[in-house]
């Protein structure tokens, strides 16, 4: 089954959905490892990963092991790419698609894209950190701004590989 209207002629995401769903999670997975370079290089940039283990566990960020901080980084990267694909899947049948990168909708995949990427950090800043920052509280700003910056990379690298992704499937 093929995502969008491409049976009327209409040109949009060519990809069956479980298609679309595994080049989806490939790219959560692969930008997900890249995004550890520029969280490990920030004073403050791994906390987040550490802040929502705590959410999960229900325990202060300082008591959350490395282990379940990088798990829990690496299955948000890959419930965001998803989340992206399931944008870029919706809109494809409601915005313009006539442009596309590799069979990807433009107009779709840059909203997908900045979707995902505000919705990953609204989320962290909003809900994530003021709930469950315990201990680390007193730098939320510092934090914050350090999450903004990862989310950013996220989304933008996530826009950049999806597409070259695609070619090789």
């Amino acid at each position: 089954m093929l995502i969008g209207t491409a049976g009327k002629g209409k040109h949009v995401l060519e990809y069956p959905l479980s298609q679309w769903a595994f080049v989806c999670v490939v790219a959560g997975a692969v930008v997900g490892l890249l995004l550890n370079i520029p969280m490990v290089t920030q004073d403050e940039g791994y906390l987040p990963a550490y802040i929502a283990a705590a959410g999960l566990t229900r325990t202060d960020p300082a008591a959350v092991s490395r282990p379940l901080a990088v798990v829990v980084h690496h299955g948000t990267a890959l419930v965001a790419a998803l989340l992206y694909g399931a944008v870029v899947a919706g809109l494809s049948s409601v915005l313009p698609t006539a442009v596309s990168l590799n069979g990807v909708p433009l107009i779709p995949h840059i909203v997908g894209a900045a979707g995902v990427t505000a919705f990953i950090y609204y989320f962290f800043a909003r809900v994530a950190m003021p709930r469950f920052g315990g201990s680390f509280r007193d730098d939320t700003d510092e934090i914050v701004q350090q999450w903004a910056l990862t989310a950013f990379i996220f989304g933008t690298a996530l826009a950049l590989f999806v597409p070259v992704l695609v070619t090789w499937l």
